[in-house]
C-alpha cells in the first residue's frame, strides 16, 4: 500500500471523535457525510506518519574510540561550592589534527551536546536525556587538542539572564557571593572566572554569553549570526541562537573563536558569506600583527541610545565614559552616534523570542535543515501541568514558566506578530548597518545595571523577573540583527550593598563579519589597561 494514499493502512485508528476535537479549535461544524469522509482522509494521512515515527533517527556520530568520556560524575559539593558544574569527566582526542588548544581545559554550556554525558538543560522537566551526538563545536575543539573536562550548569531551559534558575542550584557571583553571575551560561562564566578551566563555551539568546561575561569580569563574544555552526545545541529560537567563547583574555578569545568558526555543512543558520573553516581568519595571529597599530585612526562611535535609559545605573555609566575616553588616548576619533530604533529593539526581539521560543518548545518548529534533537523532543513533550511544575525547582524558576504562559498566550493574542517582528528585525539591522557606515564599531556598556544580589526561595515571581532587568536592554538587539557583538570588562563599580564591588563591562558591536575588528578595539584597551585597577 501506498504511504500516500487515501486509504487508511492497517492498525492506523483515528475516530470521528479525533477529528471532531480538531474541528471544535477551530469552531468548525461538519456537513452532510463530511465527517465520514474526512476522518478516513485524516487515517490515511497518519499512514506516512506511523511509519517515520518507526524509523531509526539519523544523527552524526562520535569516534567513541579516539575520543573516550571517561569518568563521568555527578560532582559532590566540596568540589561544587557554587553549582557551577552540572556533570565532570575527562574527554579529549587521541590523536588531533592540530595542537592549538594543547594542554587547554574547557567547560562547555550544558545545553550543548557531547554524547554519552547526561545533559540537564538546568532544568528537572526531563532528567535522563542523554546526547547521541557531539556538537560540531565540541568535535572542533578535541581535533585542535582541547581537554573538556565538564559540563558547565546553564539557567533553566537558558531562559534566564540571572543564576538562580538552575534546578541543581543558584550560582553566585565569583567577585561577590550571593550575587548574580549573569545567565544563562551562569556556569560557565562562574567556572573561567574562578580559573577552574582555561576556556569556556556559552550559548547566547539574547545576552547568554555576554551578560555572564560582563557579571564575572571576563570576555564573551556572540559573533555574527551563522559564524559558528549551532548544530547540537539546544534551540530556543533559531533566528536567535549563537554559540560562542567565554574567557579571560581577548587572545584567548580570538583563539577559541578561530578554531570554532566557519561552515558545518548541517546547520542552516549558515548564511551567504560563512566562511569555510579553512577560510575563518586567524584571528588571534592577526591581533598579534596588528598589536602595534591598536586603534590608531579607527572611529568609535559611543552608541547614545545605549546610555538613555532611565534605568542606566550611574557607576556603570561613568566607568563606561572613562573606559571610552581610553580609546582617544590611544589614537581613536571617538564620537556620539545616534541609533534610535535602538529603544525599541528588545521589543522587536522579545516578539521573536516569546513566541518562537515557545514553538521550539512545543517541539513544533518547522522549516529547519539541520539536525533535529529528536531524542529531547521525546522528554520533552507531551508538555503538561508535571512538567510545568517541574521547570521550576522549588519554586525558584518564575523566569521559565513565565516563558511557557507568555509565549502561548501571545500566539493566541497576537498571531501575525511573530512574522513582523522578523521583518523588523531587517530594518533594525539596517539602522545599525547605517551607523557603521561612518565609524568602524559601535560601543556601550553590556548591561545597564551591575549584578544584583540572588532572591530568595520566598520572593515574589515579580520580585525575581526583577533581577533580568537591565541585562538584555542593550545585548539583544544583536541577537535579532546578527552583527558580532563582544563584551570585555573594563573595572569595578558599586553593587546595591555598601562594599560589594562587582564587574563592569563595554559591548563592542561590528559590521557583520568583522570579528577581528570588534578583537582589535577589546585588545587595544586590554593591552593600554588593567581592567581589576581601572
Amino acid at each position: 500500500m501506498s504511504l500516500l494514499s487515501v486509504t487508511p493502512a492497517e492498525g492506523i485508528e483515528v475516530t470521528e471523535g479525533d477529528l471532531a476535537a480538531i474541528a471544535e479549535k477551530y469552531g468548525y461544524e461538519f456537513k452532510d457525510n463530511e465527517k465520514a469522509e474526512y476522518t478516513t482522509l485524516l487515517a490515511a494521512t497518519c499512514n506516512a506518519m506511523q511509519f517515520v515515527s518507526e524509523m531509526d533517527d539519523y544523527q552524526p556520530e562520535p569516534n567513541f574510540e579516539l575520543t573516550p568520556r571517561e569518568n563521568i560524575c555527578l560532582p559532590g559539593k566540596t568540589e561544587n561550592p557554587d553549582n557551577a558544574w552540572a556533570y565532570r569527566f575527562h574527554l579529549s582526542h587521541k590523536s588531533p589534527s592540530s595542537t592549538l588548544l594543547k594542554g587547554k581545559t574547557l567547560c562547555i554550556k550544558d545545553n550543548i551536546c557531547i554524547a554519552g554525558v547526561p545533559c540537564l538543560v538546568g532544568t528537572e522537566t526531563f532528567t535522563d536525556w542523554t546526547p547521541k551526538t557531539d556538537a560540531t563545536i565540541v568535535t572542533r575543539i578535541l581535533s585542535a587538542g582541547g581537554i573538556i573536562t565538564g559540563k558547565a550548569v546553564c539557567e533553566n531551559l537558558s531562559t534566564s539572564a540571572a543564576s538562580f534558575t538552575a534546578a541543581t542550584g543558584p550560582i553566585s557571583n565569583p567577585y561577590a557571593k550571593g550575587y548574580s553571575a549573569g545567565g544563562s551560561s551562569s556556569g560557565t562564566a562562574n567556572l573561567v572566572a574562578k580559573g577552574e578551566v582555561d576556556l569556556g563555551i556559552g550559548a547566547d539568546q539574547g545576552g547568554s554569553i555576554r551578560i555572564p561575561a560582563s557579571l564575572c569580569g571576563l570576555v564573551g563574544f556572540k559573533a555574527t549570526s551563522g559564524l559558528v555552526p549551532y548544530t547540537g545545541c539546544v534551540s530556543n529560537e533559531a533566528t536567535i541562537d549563537y554559540v560562542g567563547p567565554i574567557t579571560k583574555t581577548v587572545m584567548d578569545n580570538a583563539l577559541l573563536l578561530e578554531i570554532i568558526a566557519g561552515v558545518d555543512g548541517l546547520d542552516d543558520r549558515q548564511r551567504a558569506g560563512t566562511p569555510f573553516p579553512d577560510q575563518v581568519p586567524k584571528y588571534s595571529q592577526l591581533l598579534l600583527e596588528t598589536k602595534d597599530a591598536g586603534v590608531k585612526g579607527m572611529r568609535i562611535g559611543i552608541l547614545k541610545e545605549g546610555l538613555s535609559s532611565k534605568i542606566l545605573d550611574k557607576g556603570v555609566e561613568t566607568k563606561f565614559r572613562a573606559a571610552a575616553a581610553v580609546f582617544m588616548e590611544l589614537g581613536a576619533v571617538v564620537e556620539e552616534v545616534s541609533v534610535p530604533m535602538h529603544e525599541i529593539a528588545p521589543a522587536i526581539f522579545g516578539a521573536m523570542s516569546r513566541q518562537g521560543g515557545a514553538v521550539g518548545r512545543a517541539g513544533k518548529a518547522s522549516g529547519r535543515r539541520q539536525v533535529m534533537l529528536t531524542d529531547l523532543y521525546g522528554k520533552m513533550l507531551p508538555c503538561t501541568a508535571d512538567t510545568i511544575e517541574k521547570v521550576t525547582p522549588s519554586q525558584m524558576s518564575a523566569v521559565s514558566k513565565n516563558a511557557f504562559f507568555a509565549g502561548d498566550y501571545c500566539w493566541e493574542r497576537f498571531p501575525q506578530v511573530y512574522a513582523k517582528a522578523v521583518n523588523l528585525s531587517r530594518k533594525l539591522s539596517e539602522a545599525y548597518d547605517a551607523a557603521l557606515k561612518s565609524y568602524d564599531v559601535l560601543i556601550m556598556p553590556t548591561t545597564i545595571t551591575p549584578a544584583d544580589p540572588l532572591p530568595t526561595p520566598t520572593d515574589s515571581p515579580i520580585a525575581k523577573m526583577s533581577k533580568t532587568i537591565g541585562k538584555l536592554d542593550n545585548t539583544c538587539p544583536f541577537n535579532a540583527t546578527g552583527h558580532p557583538a563582544l563584551a570585555f570588562p573594563i573595572g569595578f563599580v558599586d553593587a546595591k550593598e555598601e562594599g560589594v564591588r562587582v564587574p563592569a563591562s563595554m559591548q563592542i558591536v561590528g559590521r557583520n563579519w568583522d570579528e577581528i575588528g570588534c578583537l582589535k578595539v577589546a585588545f587595544a584597551w586590554e593591552n593600554a589597561r588593567g581592567w581589576k585597577e581601572f
